[in-house]
């Protein structure tokens, strides 16, 4: 992977010259942007601003001077494909698998068999008690419970599992959790959709607002305007949401065993337009989101000095 990132490096130096920034712990590297130096202001050298910031990781590009009125923004493929020499848009096709993501089907995202809402069910049935019960155990509310829509299934390979769906910005399902109430059986058991192709809750998220990033569904019940990244990372495309269209503060909030991990988060977002507006949260160890009980003031920790 070093190896390949030395590449993308030596390609962007050999298309845009020679670097203004180069941040190598977040991968990301400035440049003279060819648009506002060149088209223009028809500065042949550049203009010394080092407006185009590039994340070659999350292979995404942006200049802060003029990508709202000529479209210097996106994946990086197209900033190869508009300045780049033939060997060097075949070079970095190669390496970067991400160009070819639109080439593959969308797996399309049901809701498992005999999946019924906890509002719809019949509350006699011996399995809605035992599901209810254990969310409750979690400190989960009723409204949580309805404005999640969660609910529960016992048929099929989901069977006695309770579901959080999810649903992206137009209200189409696009992923669910489904976490067993049985201490017997496998704990989680998720749909075969790659998680970094969807953004979890994103039918509920408001970019104007500040958001909040948690690892799991069960997590995202007890902040507002929340995001689960079912997981300890963020994904390229979550990312690329975040840099381009949040608007308030983003607030990191992992688990209390996985401070590293919050860090590392912390030192991948704080950059660019988002500079200054990271925020992170340090429960105690052992300890997730919901045993805050809302409390998550106390638990700020300041990494900017």
């Amino acid at each position: 992977m070093d190896d390949e990132k030395e590449i993308v490096i030596d390609l962007l130096r050999d298309m845009l010259g020679k670097e203004k920034a180069h941040y190598d712990m977040k991968c990301q590297i400035t440049f003279d942007c060819p648009v506002c130096s060149y088209e223009i202001k028809g500065l042949d050298n550049g203009d010394g601003k080092g407006n185009l910031e590039i994340n070659y990781c999350r292979h995404l590009y942006k200049c802060w001077s003029c990508a709202e009125t000529h479209g210097t923004q996106g994946p990086l493929g197209k900033l190869f494909d508009r300045f780049g020499n033939k060997k060097s848009k075949k070079t970095y096709l190669l390496l970067n698998p991400e160009e070819k993501k639109d080439e593959i089907k969308k797996i399309q995202v049901k809701l498992p068999q005999g999946y019924v809402q906890f509002k719809d069910s019949n509350k006699r049935f011996i399995p809605h008690g035992e599901a209810l019960r254990y969310l409750h155990s979690r400190g989960i509310t009723n409204e949580m419970i309805e404005k999640y829509e969660i609910g529960y299934t016992v048929d099929g390979e989901f069977a006695y599992r309770i579901i959080i769906p999810s649903y992206d910005k137009d209200g189409l399902l696009n992923y669910f959790i489904a976490r067993s109430w049985v201490p017997k059986k496998m704990k989680y058991k998720n749909p075969t959709v790659p998680k970094d192709e969807i953004i979890f809750n994103e039918r509920n998220v408001d970019f104007s607002k500040d958001i909040y990033l948690v690892e799991g569904a069960f997590d995202m019940l007890f902040l507002d305007n929340c995001i689960p990244i079912l997981g300890k990372h963020v994904s390229a495309m979550l990312f690329e949401r975040l840099y381009n269209e949040a608007k308030g503060d983003i607030h990191i909030c992992l688990d209390g065993d996985a401070w590293d991990n919050a860090q590392r988060l912390f030192h991948e977002l704080n950059g660019g337009v988002l500079y200054g507006r990271i925020k992170i949260i340090r429960p105690p160890k052992d300890q997730d989101v919901c045993d805050l009980k809302g409390q998550i003031n106390e638990y700020y920790i300041d990494l900017m000095r």
